[in-house]
């Protein structure tokens, strides 16, 4: 009976220290939401804007305006212009919500703080019709910024976040050509044209397990055309499929200006297929000349308008790979 009656008190006395011990959870997370909540309540903003849909700011004299439609940015300056999407989000998320470090009330005019001719001035409107213009002032020994809302009296400091923001150019805001996400192990064939003469080479997988395989030149069906050594390919490959764009030259060239650029009559024309999602897909990629400092080749790529520009050592490395292929 005695025992029974302990393990009565000792479940009884383990329910109520759960009992204890949720509420003491329920208590502490409680209390941090209200620590949040006033911790937010105490920030202090300059905007409340939600859904940017347009954005404008001026640097070294011009202005640059972008609109958001169907979820993506443009330039509205040339429809055509291939706008960083992301750079753009980040910029629309800092000026939604614009947080100050500090409201300076009662202070000195708005041109102690040069904010009465501002080194910058970045307009936002949200898709509601809601606007608001920050206006950007001398920056503090801490790098900080001091800024305001125009038609107010009432200055703040800021972080330099959004001066960092809105100090990039047109160039700067360009989307770069990204070629196929592939690893010179996903590329099946190749075949590199010069001087009209053309070289191909095929990839077939000997063992799937341990990933063996073996290159031939032009077909794989001949045991005469297998070459002796895959390193001089595998390199290629490898070579192939870390290409990357440096620049672009021009997003929407003219077939008339393909002479600019050497690109009328390339000087090779590269050419890989590769496995995407159980299906073969194929790149081919145009060298023209080389840029003004002879650093880059232009290039194109099929069935795009953009002249880019890729680093000479990058290209050269593609092209010349076959002295040691055998």
């Amino acid at each position: 009976m005695k025992k029974k009656k302990g393990l009565l008190y000792g479940t009884a006395a383990l329910a109520a220290l759960c009992v204890i011990y949720v509420g003491v959870g329920q208590y502490m997370n409680h209390s941090k939401e209200q620590a949040k909540e006033k911790e937010e309540g105490e920030k202090v903003y300059l905007t409340d804007l939600s859904s940017v849909s347009s954005l404008s700011y001026d640097i070294d004299r011009q202005e640059l305006s972008f609109t958001k439609k169907d979820g993506k940015w443009s330039y509205d300056g040339d429809d055509l212009f291939p706008v960083k999407q992301e750079e753009m989000d980040s910029l629309a998320s800092t000026v939604s919500k614009l947080e100050a470090l500090r409201k300076l009330e009662g202070g000195d005019s708005l041109s102690a703080y040069g904010l009465d001719k501002p080194i910058r001035k970045i307009a936002a409107a949200a898709e509601d019709g809601t606007k608001s213009v920050i206006l950007l002032g001398n920056a503090t020994g801490d790098g900080d910024y001091y800024a305001a809302l125009e038609g107010q009296d009432t200055p703040y400091l800021i972080s330099s976040d959004l001066y960092n923001e809105t100090g990039t150019g047109l160039n700067d805001l360009m989307a770069l050509e990204e070629f196929p996400a592939v690893s010179g192990a996903d590329i099946k064939s190749i075949t590199i044209t010069k001087a009209g003469i053309s070289e191909h080479y095929v990839k077939k997988k000997l063992d799937e397990k341990d990933g063996t395989i073996e290159w031939s030149s032009d077909s794989a069906d001949s045991l005469d055309n297998k070459l002796s050594d895959n390193s001089g390919l595998n390199v290629l490959a490898d070579s192939l499929s870390g290409l990357k764009v440096k620049s672009c030259s021009n997003y929407k060239v003219q077939d008339s200006e393909l002479a600019g650029y050497g690109l009328d009559q390339p000087a090779a024309v590269i050419t890989y297929t590769y496995d995407k999602n159980g299906s073969e897909e194929s790149f081919t990629l145009s060298v023209g000349s080389l840029n003004s400092d002879s650093s880059c080749y232009y290039t194109r790529t099929e069935g795009y308008s953009n002249i880019n520009e890729i680093e000479k050592a990058s290209i050269d490395k593609c092209l010349t790979v076959d002295k040691g292929i055998s």
